[in-house]
């Protein structure tokens, strides 16, 4: 039961960092879409960057919670 319970906490704890920083790139990859920076090549690949990172951080954090709902549902030993 222990360990359920760390389990379950754990994964509020991962739930509310993914909700804190799902969003981190939303304004920056906005801004990009409006044109903020006109620099030629440099800020394409910036903005390219930028959506590379986007997609990592919620591929991870996605993992990260079902990782931890996946443990959830295995039955206890």
């Amino acid at each position: 039961m222990e360990e359920r319970l760390r389990l379950q906490l754990m994964l509020m704890h991962v739930q509310t960092l993914s909700d804190e920083h799902w969003h981190v790139f939303t304004g920056p990859l906005r801004a990009m879409g409006d044109h903020a920076w006109v620099g030629g090549e440099s800020a394409k690949a910036f903005g390219q960057e930028l959506e590379r990172s986007d997609r990592e951080l919620h591929a991870q954090l996605r993992k990260a919670l079902e990782l931890v709902q996946d443990k959830l549902r295995r039955p206890p030993l």
